[in-house]
């Protein structure tokens, strides 16, 4: 029987110290879940600050490109207007500057302002590449400051965002009045504005 009494004190010795241990083991764990959850709302808190700043730096990005490739496309329209067409009218600058953003708008033309000034395709008549618009090959001097192109730039803003009333609708090509190209006959005219006929 003593042994049964000395039996049970240490089995409940055991036990009280298991308990012990434990509890604590749960009271340690339960301090960790306590301060992680303290940890959550400053978590949500820094993945909203993050998921702003990078939206935000994103759209910002997004938006300075878009402005970057707005005003390269302008300038590009306004050096076809100043090469092309300073010399002519307000109507007739008007006019080379829908042909260029007709061009864009055709499925048979580059996809960019610059890539249609640019183009140049193959011309079997004369066996090699011929620009479109005669004066890209050739380093023409650009009097940026001069009072015309400033107009370039006014008249390729306008047409660019589509805020001129069309003079030429659906011109594709032109060429001055006191050349026939080969290419002429297979076209329709659409008008003649100074020194330029326009067709479609």
């Amino acid at each position: 029987m003593f042994r049964s009494v000395l039996y049970e004190v240490r089995a409940w010795a055991v036990l009280r110290r298991r308990r012990l241990a434990l509890s604590w083991q749960l009271k340690e764990k339960g301090d960790l879940a306590f301060f992680a959850l303290l940890g959550v709302p400053f978590l949500v808190v820094g993945l909203f600050v993050y998921f702003a700043y990078a939206a935000r730096s994103t759209i910002d990005g997004s938006r300075i490109d878009a402005a970057r490739v707005r005003a390269r496309e302008i300038r590009c329209l306004a050096e076809n207007i100043y090469h092309e067409a300073r010399g002519e009218s307000l109507r007739g600058q008007y006019a080379v500057a829908e042909v260029t953003m007709n061009r864009l708008a055709s499925p048979h033309f580059p996809d960019t302002v610059c890539d249609v000034v640019h183009d140049t395709r193959w011309d079997s008549a004369r066996q090699r590449l011929v620009a479109h618009f005669s004066w890209t090959p050739f380093k023409l001097r650009l009097e940026s400051g001069s009072k015309e192109w400033k107009q370039a730039m006014d008249i390729a803003t306008l047409v660019y965002d589509g805020r001129n009333t069309p003079l030429v609708d659906g011109a594709l090509f032109y060429h001055a009045t006191y050349v026939t190209p080969y290419w002429a006959r297979s076209k329709r005219e659409v008008a003649r504005i100074g020194n330029h006929i326009f067709y479609r």
